[in-house]
């Protein structure tokens, strides 16, 4: 049976006489790539590979080891401060009013931008450089994260969308250093999610499974752009990413965040600090992810849980966004190291 996925790409030529060359007419070959569910484009320039360095920078070390000690005096998931600065939950809905696991603790935002939106610290350490994510910290913050979906579906029933979130260090959008997550959802699909179930759900009323299964199953079978597998998660790079340096990571057969067992949460600790530690070899320094659960009571078979994740611009002074017109006005994203490329370096992490 003919596979329905389909990984097209457009290609185009422009020319002009190029100062950099003499003047010579100077060819660029431009490759434009689909996604096979949701149509939306991004584009590949060969001659843009070597440039990357302009637009992403070289990451000042220092200079994130001098802000992040700067800011550990007044952190407040450092040491036991989280015990007197935190908001607690209602005692109906979180016994404690807050949720540990191991060295993690979850608890409400001070600040929501949802119905739900809670912040997980993941571990103790104040500071870690992306290759030092060990597995054991992200499960203890997603264990946190699950025992909290379950008090959420005995007691906001209204809850029905949740996505497990990180933003790390300043250019990615966090406002602090020390490594957390955050739990964000209410009885709204976020944007992305709402044209995801869409399109899926139209993928499995034509074809009759989920999409994001057969992509997973077709990408190990063709290997490449397969990264590897941690337990029962499947990671493959982006076709057509829609961030720099994307990675999905795919949970078969898990609807949604209430189906995620012990096995399934290792997985994907696993793997997240796999990425990370591949992250770091391409001198990587920020990130960030979202993991997406379907329906919590619906038990939507045209969904599986799934992670997006892309790196975002490095750490230097004055460093410039790695965002323009092209990504929020336009909706397509620049390719700069192709997917089939970063799955052969991510792949040795695994």
């Amino acid at each position: 049976m003919k596979n329905p996925i389909r990984f097209d790409k457009h290609f185009q030529e422009t020319s002009f006489h190029n100062p950099l060359k003499n003047h010579e007419l100077d060819t660029h070959s431009l490759q434009i790539r689909r996604d096979p569910l949701t149509g939306t484009q991004s584009t590949f320039n060969i001659g843009l590979k070597d440039k990357a360095i302009f637009f992403f920078g070289v990451t000042d070390h220092s200079l994130v080891e001098r802000l992040a000690e700067a800011s550990r005096a007044n952190c407040f998931l450092c040491d036991d401060r989280w015990k007197q600065t935190t908001p607690r939950y209602p005692e109906h809905l979180v016994a404690g009013g807050r949720v540990e696991a191991g060295e993690a603790v979850l608890f409400p935002n001070l600040f929501p931008v949802a119905q739900v939106h809670a912040v997980i610290r993941v571990g103790r350490a104040h500071f870690l450089p992306l290759d030092a994510f060990e597995p054991a910290r992200i499960l203890e913050a997603l264990q946190a994260c699950r025992t909290f979906v379950g008090a959420l579906a005995k007691g906001l029933p209204a809850v029905e969308y949740l996505t497990i979130n990180g933003n790390y260090l300043h250019p990615a959008g966090a406002s602090i250093a020390h490594p957390h997550f955050q739990l964000v959802g209410g009885d709204l699909p976020c944007t992305w999610m709402e044209r995801a179930l869409a399109l899926g759900r139209a993928w499995h009323r034509e074809h009759g499974r989920c999409y994001w299964e057969a992509l997973a199953e077709t990408e190990r079978s063709s290997g490449e752009r397969y990264v590897g597998a941690t337990g029962p998660a499947c990671w493959l790079t982006s076709f057509s990413p829609q961030g720099t340096n994307e990675v999905l990571g795919v949970l078969p057969g898990k609807r949604n965040f209430l189906e995620m067992e012990g096995e399934d949460l290792q997985g994907v600790a696993d793997g997240l600090s796999r990425l990370l530690k591949g992250y770091a070899s391409q001198r990587v320094s920020t990130f960030n992810f979202s993991l997406f659960s379907g329906p919590l009571r619906t038990q939507d078979d045209a969904f599986c849980c799934l992670l997006r994740i892309v790196s975002r611009q490095n750490v230097y002074e004055n460093y410039r966004t790695d965002d323009y017109f092209l990504q929020k006005l336009l909706r397509d994203e620049l390719i700069l190291t192709l997917p089939e490329e970063l799955a052969s370096a991510l792949a040795v992490f695994f």
